[in-house]
């Protein structure tokens, strides 16, 4: 596919629930050593191990001066035709992590884990799972509409949303629009439901499936996208959104 005509993305990035408090031990600033603490408080202030625990990167490349440049998705960021993205999951301990794209129609795809089966074989801690799979990237194309990513993590399997999710796959074309919507209003459901409950907070870590929109493209560099993760921790439940208005 050839992309001629220039179109800006704006990138919306909601942290949800995000009121951390951190208790690094050790030195303070932004690395941490492999034997420092970190640990979140609840609301009584006592300190809780965190159940969830894994590093998300979540990258863009552009051309910028007719040179590639890579860089974390963060707010406000924008982006154009051709541009590329790229995510990536790695478990510091074993908790449930799941990756939705919605396309605001009649579609949403589930990127991570890549099947469901994946949490009863291949799902180890301390292994990275790029999305796409390899080097691969998604590239934007210039099909206007809003693109939402649902990143959703928890202690346990989260039966209710799979399920939900297999019906949609299965789903005949006229009811892709109603069980695409009754999955994202049980994402959101979820979401209310351990709002009071999870005690989120992330650390930087110093480390070095066709959508609508979006289509493979090799990674000429072969950058590692670990190098812009972050740890995300919680006592037992993270939700974020990622907003992309796709003019």
């Amino acid at each position: 596919m050839k992309f001629r005509r220039r179109s800006i993305f704006s990138v919306v990035f909601a942290l949800l629930f995000f009121q951390p408090v951190l208790t690094p031990g050790g030195a303070s600033g932004l690395s941490f050593a492999a034997e420092e603490t970190f640990s979140l408080k609840d609301t009584a202030g006592r300190s809780v191990y965190p159940e969830v625990d894994f590093r998300w990167a979540f990258a863009a490349k552009t051309l910028q001066d007719g040179k590639d440049s890579t860089q974390p998705v963060t707010q406000d960021m924008a982006l154009k035709s051709g541009d590329q993205l790229k995510m990536m999951v790695e478990l510091q301990r074993k908790c449930f992590v799941y990756l939705f794209h919605d396309n605001r129609r009649d579609s949403v795809k589930l990127l991570f884990p890549y099947a469901l089966q994946q949490f009863e074989g291949d799902y180890q801690p301390e292994r990275r799972y790029y999305i796409p799979r390899g080097e691969a990237w998604f590239r934007l194309d210039e099909n206007p509409g809003q693109e939402v990513f649902y990143l959703v993590a928890s202690a346990k399997r989260l039966d209710e949303l799979e399920k939900a999710y297999l019906r949609h796959e299965s789903a005949e074309a006229a009811f892709k629009a109603e069980t695409a919507r009754t999955l994202v209003d049980l994402i959101r459901e979820l979401r209310r439901e351990h709002q009071e409950l999870s005690s989120p907070a992330e650390r930087p870590v110093p480390i070095g499936g066709a959508l609508r929109s979006v289509e493979k493209a090799q990674d000429p560099d072969r950058l590692d996208i670990a190098a812009f993760a972050d740890e995300i921790l919680s006592t037992g439940f993270v939700a974020r959104t990622y907003t992309i208005d796709h003019n």
